[in-house]
């Protein structure tokens, strides 16, 4: 089934707009994950959706009819909610129990969701005695038994141990490609949108700033926002350098206020730039493949003095975050030993690889 929202919008009281008027398609089948921060508007289109809260304007189609006038039991939805509702006199296979589908017994329809999820443990507990992460695994496990054709679901794996959360992950993938529903999960986290998303929305102030694959948003971010949101780009602050006029050579310069980040501008940011006038100011964005070790330019192109803050484990290499400042840089370090954590170090920067934004935060 799809899910279309055309010109949807939400206001709460005191002009707060949870969400302006957005229209947004996912496609029968498909997994759309929408990222942003706290405050977003996330929850608000997936409770918009639900039909747990009624639009200010637009409308709600699902499958080729408007249901923003249908109580969400109408709707064919299931959804996931950040806090999980559950029965507080039943045992966890008691609440189970009650989003089967079908006249089976319980413990044949939902025993193939007991390995996966970890429940086995659990089964005879009521609510009160699980921890958070626990009750997400139960309410995930709801979800999956009510067997509705559209799955809706709210920071689903937030309250997830880290180091079960790609094992969930994956589980997760394997019973929506058995059940084939379309699905549309809300997250802060880049790793559960780049993971389960086929498309990413990044939304931020209650509109949808950007869509598309990770691919797309990872190579050609929107804007600044969008770019920080999907977490693949370190972003530097700084101003336009202008050569001098003694004709030696020198290009414009892309400087930090402190001068240790100083990168020569493509010269296709160059010709968008005025001769003259104050010096517009830019951010840099870099992902980690873009910067590489080593000593700047003989020029002093590059980032310079640099502190190493840490270094985390990322696949064969090492993720390492070196500060200058307020300033963060995310590198990577493909292989053998990096440097000791608070080891000051020197890095060169490839720009045409860079993405750049202006000072209002659009790509230029």
């Amino acid at each position: 089934m799809s899910v279309d929202l055309r010109g949807v919008s939400k206001s709460y009281p005191g002009r707060v707009v949870g969400l302006h008027s957005t229209d947004l398609r996912v496609e029968a089948g498909e997994r759309l994950a929408l990222l942003g921060p706290s405050g977003s508007g996330k929850s608000t289109l997936l409770r918009l959706v639900a039909g747990l809260e009624a639009p200010d304007a637009g409308e709600v189609w699902i499958d080729g009819q408007r249901v923003d006038r249908l109580p969400p039991h109408q709707r064919g939805v299931s959804l996931l909610p950040q806090r999980v509702a559950l029965y507080p006199q039943m045992t966890v296979a008691q609440n189970l129990d009650t989003s089967r589908h079908s006249e089976e017994a319980g413990s044949d329809l939902w025993s193939p969701l007991i390995d996966p999820l970890r429940l086995t443990p659990l089964l005879a507990r009521r609510p009160h005695e699980l921890s958070g992460g626990e009750r997400q695994r139960v309410g995930l496990a709801k979800l999956l038994l009510a067997n509705r054709p559209v799955w809706l679901l709210d920071e689903p794996f937030a309250g997830l141990d880290p180091m079960f959360r790609d094992e969930f992950r994956t589980e997760f993938l394997l019973f929506a490609a058995k059940a084939s529903p379309t699905i549309l999960i809300v997250t802060h986290d880049p790793i559960d949108a780049l993971a389960l998303g086929h498309r990413i929305g990044v939304l931020g102030d209650g509109k949808l700033q950007q869509i598309g694959t990770a691919d797309e948003l990872r190579s050609r971010p929107g804007n600044r926002f969008v770019a920080y949101c999907v977490g693949a780009f370190s972003l530097i602050d700084g101003i336009v350098e202008r050569p001098n006029s003694t004709g030696d050579g020198d290009p414009t310069i892309f400087v930090t206020e402190d001068g240790s980040v100083r990168v020569p501008l493509p010269a296709r940011l160059c010709a968008n730039l005025a001769t003259t006038g104050p010096m517009p100011r830019l951010t840099l964005g870099l992902r980690p493949e873009d910067v590489q070790p080593g000593p700047p330019h003989e020029r002093g192109y590059g980032l310079r003095g640099w502190t190493l803050l840490s270094a985390e484990p990322d696949g064969d290499g090492r993720l390492l975050t070196v500060a200058r400042g307020r300033s963060r840089v995310r590198v990577r370090w493909s292989s053998g030993s990096p440097p000791p954590v608070g080891t000051l170090t020197d890095w060169t920067v490839i720009p045409d690889r860079g993405v750049w934004f202006d000072a209002t935060g659009n790509v230029v």
